[in-house]
């Protein structure tokens, strides 16, 4: 069976997986990680940012001596399939990319910050911010909304994948979005499946950014046939 490296989304962790993983298990070899800061895992010292997030990826592969693989990733854990796939072509074979934000901007940026105060998380959205405590540790969630905010700044200060870095990943890509993302961007998501040498585009209907409002059966399918 071929095998798929399952990349979760930011403040989330592998856990984010365990449906998908049912629904798969029979199909694929199923891998998944925690990145850094993320699932107990902690914060290095210089934070978070997709530097760190590709070599997690490699650590995984290299530690369980897999040579070769698939590759899907969820919002932050698509982008970070992509850096990988740049940095490390030898390593991919294909990469199903699942709401991603591919370009940045300090508008944007500083929307999506806005929600990662803990403090106004504590008090608007107690439930949320106690999962948070739960899935990444009571000394830790903070520490991660913070470093998260950082990288989305840092993100928004600099494209990190420029135009040029699209043109260069040659492995098979599929870009997929929801036609309701409020977060990722249709139209940037069309503007990089352009730029990319063999890609494809799906836009799921009736479907916005959180992966649990993604049709799970749906999202499978899509899965096996583009893997297989």
């Amino acid at each position: 069976m071929k095998s798929i490296l399952f990349l979760h989304g930011a403040l989330n962790s592998s856990s984010q997986f365990n449906d998908l993983k049912v629904k798969l298990n029979d199909n694929f070899n199923f891998h998944a990680i925690n990145f850094s800061g993320h699932g107990g895992n902690l914060i290095p010292l210089n934070g978070l940012n997709f530097d760190v997030f590709v070599n997690d990826i490699l650590t995984y592969l290299d530690t369980n001596k897999i040579e070769k693989i698939n590759l899907f990733g969820y919002s932050m854990g698509g982008y970070a399939a992509l850096m990988f796939a740049l940095n490390f072509p030898q390593r991919v074979e294909k990469i199903f990319t699942c709401s991603v934000k591919l370009k940045w901007d300090l508008v944007s940026a500083t929307k999506e910050i806005e929600f990662l105060d803990p403090e106004k998380m504590l008090e608007k959205v107690p439930t949320f911010a106690n999962n948070l405590m739960i899935l990444h540790g009571m000394n830790v969630w903070k520490n991660l909304l913070k470093s998260t905010s950082n990288m989305m700044m840092d993100l928004a200060k600099g494209q990190l994948l420029s135009d040029d870095d699209f043109l260069k990943i040659n492995q098979p890509v599929l870009l997929t979005i929801g036609d309701r993302d409020k977060t990722a961007n249709l139209n940037d998501t069309i503007d990089v499946y352009k730029k990319l040498a063999n890609a494809q585009l799906l836009v799921i209907p009736n479907t916005p950014h959180e992966f649990n409002k993604i049709d799970l059966d749906l999202l499978a399918h899509e899965i096996k046939l583009f893997f297989n």
